[in-house]
């Protein structure tokens, strides 16, 4: 029996996620000028020539990563203007990003590939588009830190300082998930925003949930 439409579409976008699923994790751990289409194949499982079918190159491969990347960013820069309250918007952007990098590698990888990415700048020119949309999170969190410590959420400091440190914890983070694979355990969300959040009078970690 033929195949109809509908599973055709499912196939094709099944061999799609499988390509790009590949890609992202090649272009993490060996970076872009290292990768090549036969590498993503032998990865994927699947055939060169079925990979052409999907992309042109491995530069439109990279580039279709690059514009999820900016998605979620944007996504991310989202959150920070959703909540009144400066704590349970950085609770739910921890949250979020706990349950990712400990769910699978796919986010770690991503942050990996941005990381690889910016040592290859001259030949990547989709990085302006990754530093602009980087640089508007940054900007957003830095806000947001502002605000809660003038509501008194937050502890004092430069705000972008602040939110350097945060990132960089959450970079760690999405490092040691690689690192260590399945014996990764994620760290709980007070944890991570212990040296931002102001403790209340007889509570020692503060109420971030």
């Amino acid at each position: 029996m033929a195949r109809t439409k509908e599973q055709n579409e499912r196939i094709t976008m099944a061999t799609k996620k499988k390509i790009m699923a590949a890609g992202l994790k090649l272009f993490a751990r060996k970076g872009f000028a290292l990768t090549n289409i036969k590498d993503i194949a032998q990865s994927a499982g699947i055939s060169t020539g079925l990979i052409y079918r999907h992309f042109s190159s491995k530069d439109e491969l990279f580039c279709e990563l690059i514009e999820d990347t900016v998605k979620e960013l944007t996504k991310a820069a989202q959150i920070f203007d959703s909540h009144a309250s400066p704590t349970q918007a950085f609770a739910e952007m921890t949250s979020s990003l706990i349950k990712d990098i400990q769910s699978s590698e796919e986010l770690s990888c991503y942050f990996l590939m941005i990381t690889r990415s910016i040592f290859e700048e001259e030949a990547l020119p989709q990085m302006a588009e990754i530093r602009k949309s980087d640089l508007l999170l940054f900007e957003k969190a830095a806000e947001l830190i502002e605000k809660g410590q003038k509501i008194g959420e937050f502890k004092p400091g430069n705000p972008y300082k602040l939110v350097l440190l945060y990132f960089s914890i959450i970079q760690g983070m999405a490092n040691m998930r690689l690192f260590l694979g399945d014996k990764y355990i994620a760290p709980e969300i007070e944890d991570i925003m212990a040296f931002l959040v102001k403790e209340k009078a007889g509570d020692k970690q503060g109420d971030i949930g």
